[in-house]
Order: C-alpha cells, then sequence, then structure tokens
C-alpha cells in the first residue's frame, strides 16, 4: 500500500467515523475505526504507511469533529502509533494475536490521552468517564483491529513490493 493509498483511506475512515459511527454506540461507548484500523495497518505494512495514516486521519477527525481541538487527535494518533510500531519491532513478524491485543491494550491509552489533551486545550471535563466504557471500547477496537490485519496482509501480498536481493 502506498502512502497517498493510506492517507485515502484514513480520510475515508474519518468520515465514516465522523457521520455513521456517532449513531452506533453501545452504552456511551464508540467505536475509534481510524485509531483501530490505522495501528493494524501501521504493524502490518511499517512506519511510513502508519504515520501517514495516523496524520491523515486524526487532522481529518479534528477537521469534522467541532467539539475537538484542532491537532490534538492527530497527536494522540501519531504518539500511539509510535508506541504499536515499537511493539512491532519487537516481535517482528507481529503476530495478528500480538496486534489485535496491542490494538487493545493501546485503545485505553489513546482515549486517555485525547481526553488529557482536550482537558488543557479546551476545558472537557471528566465527567461521563467510566472504565467499564474503557474496556468495551478497547473489545470494539480490537474486534475490528482482526479484519483490518486481515485485509492489510492481503493488500500487502498482492501489491506489496516484491522482495528482491539488495545490491
Amino acid at each position: 500500500m502506498s502512502v497517498l493509498a493510506s492517507a485515502v483511506g484514513a480520510i475515508l475512515a474519518a468520515i465514516l467515523e465522523s457521520s455513521m459511527l456517532p449513531h452506533l454506540t453501545v452504552g456511551a461507548a464508540k467505536l475509534d475505526l481510524v485509531f483501530a484500523v490505522g495501528v493494524a495497518v501501521a504493524m502490518v505494512l511499517g512506519f511510513e504507511v502508519g504515520m501517514t495514516w495516523a496524520f491523515a486521519g486524526g487532522l481529518m477527525l479534528d477537521i469534522l469533529m467541532p467539539e475537538r481541538m484542532l491537532g490534538a487527535t492527530a497527536l494522540s494518533l501519531v504518539a500511539v502509533t509510535a508506541m504499536a510500531l515499537a511493539v512491532a519491532r519487537a516481535v517482528w513478524p507481529p503476530r495478528t494475536t500480538v496486534i489485535v491485543l496491542t490494538v487493545g491494550a493501546l485503545s485505553v491509552v489513546f482515549q486517555l490521552l485525547v481526553l488529557a489533551l482536550l482537558m488543557m486545550g479546551s476545558g472537557v471535563t471528566v465527567e461521563g468517564l467510566s472504565l467499564t466504557d474503557l474496556a468495551v471500547v478497547a473489545v470494539l477496537d480490537a474486534a475490528v483491529a482482526l479484519p483490518a490485519v486481515l485485509v492489510a496482509r492481503a493488500l500487502d501480498l498482492r501489491f506489496g513490493d516484491p522482495e528482491r536481493a539488495a545490491w
């Protein structure tokens, strides 16, 4: 997957997350499509594609959601994607279960990081936050990461760069 395809995919995921997914909630928990697919894509396809997805998707979410401070989601996604890439590098090549568990664990970190940035920047309060909501979001994100990993691997096998001898 090229960097351009990653940016286009992130923007489309952000549009879908901001338009359709607010209506599909489990209690107060809402799926983070850009985060879940972005971390999965980053762990499968590498640094450039992952960071492009994180920056473009985060910036588009900040633009489309007026309650968010511009750059808060992009910064959070870039930071969490860097953590995921460190995990992927430590266990290279990452197995599907490692990627899904990483997405679930980093989902809580992502939610708290976005909340902290919004508290500092725009005065958002922590009144409606509960640990069960964070756990539900982590499970939802991990459930979305599984098909994202399978699709990213299939796309990489079909359209990725062929391995060649380095001269």
